[in-house]
């Protein structure tokens, strides 16, 4: 029984031992942990504050807590290092910044060189549409000269009502608009081809021809009455004499337009811009309407707007 005690407190032993060494370690662990943490401290402080300015503040508190006053050159030393820490953490911030912005300048010239790569795609796309179309029309073009049938008139109006307006590049070849181009040559054609009056007004009332861009045209004397062309641009056209009456130009850039001894009876000009055109002696403006109409510096010179909408 006496050797059952001993080999107990044999093992007891051992199992202490083994207890104390795990004790150790983990005591040795933690102060080891405090050291790492005490010396990252005072590396981040060090790297912070940098050795002088470390030097004068332990210079500083040193005295303010063992004398009655702190020397002034320990707190001019101590605002010196202040200042030289200050200017620099800016030196480096900067520096810092400017490494940061490389790899942003970087994108920045990729995404301008995939947005040129884009353009030009998409240049390549709308020639490849407009190729498609100029043959339809060409075909078209061919179908009108040989003679108007309702055969001809079907073919033009299913054919313009597939021209739908769409972005490109202006001519200055920086800035876009959005018209139909296709729709404006058809256009074009149709009120410079042999076809009546009343054949044109037929067309027009089954066509739309909005979003055309027809700047700097000479639409003088052509027939027009009922045609819609809203929202589009007819800047510094001539279209005196020109026949707008029932025509549907709102929301139309008709800037510096010249309209003389036309007519433009129930004409929508709503929402238009009208800066710098001249009406005059316009034969019949009776219910015109120029609601919202940018009319700036538009003459109405020997032209009736008694009987117009919208005119003051």
């Amino acid at each position: 029984m006496e050797d059952n005690f001993q080999e107990e407190l044999e093992k007891l032993r051992k199992e202490n031992e083994i207890l104390r060494e795990e004790q150790d370690k983990a005591a040795l662990k933690k102060r080891k942990k405090q050291e790492r943490t005490k010396k990252t401290l005072s590396w981040t402080w060090s790297m912070f504050a940098g050795a002088s300015l470390k030097n004068n503040f332990n210079q500083w508190f040193t005295e303010f807590h063992t004398q009655e006053k702190v020397s002034p050159n320990t707190s001019a030393s101590l605002l010196t290092s202040l200042v030289k820490r200050f200017v620099r953490v800016r030196l480096l911030s900067v520096i810092l910044l400017l490494f940061s912005l490389v790899p942003s300048l970087i994108s920045l010239y990729i995404l301008i060189k995939q947005n040129e790569l884009i353009k030009t795609q998409n240049l390549l796309v709308e020639g490849s549409r407009r190729s498609s179309y100029s043959y339809q029309l060409t075909k078209l073009f061919d179908a009108i000269d040989n003679g108007y049938s309702k055969k001809t008139r079907n073919r033009i109006v299913s054919l313009c009502n597939a021209l739908k307006p769409y972005r490109y590049l202006d001519e200055d070849g920086k800035s876009t608009v959005y018209y139909s181009p296709e729709r404006t040559q058809v256009l074009l054609y149709l009120i410079d081809s042999e076809m009546s009056n009343n054949q044109l007004g037929a067309l027009f009332d089954n066509i739309d021809f909005s979003y055309c861009d027809l700047r700097n045209t000479n639409l003088s004397g052509k027939y027009l009455a009922g045609i819609n062309l809203s929202h589009s641009n007819l800047e510094n056209c001539e279209m005196n004499t020109a026949i707008l009456n029932d025509a549907d130009l709102s929301y139309a850039n008709l800037k510096n337009v010249q309209f003389s001894n036309g007519r433009a009876k129930n004409t929508s000009f709503r929402e238009a811009n009208l800066t710098g055109a001249k009406f005059t002696k316009a034969k019949d403006l009776t219910g015109a309407d120029f609601t919202n109409a940018d009319v700036d510096d538009t003459s109405f010179n020997l032209s009736d707007i008694s009987k117009t909408k919208g005119l003051k």
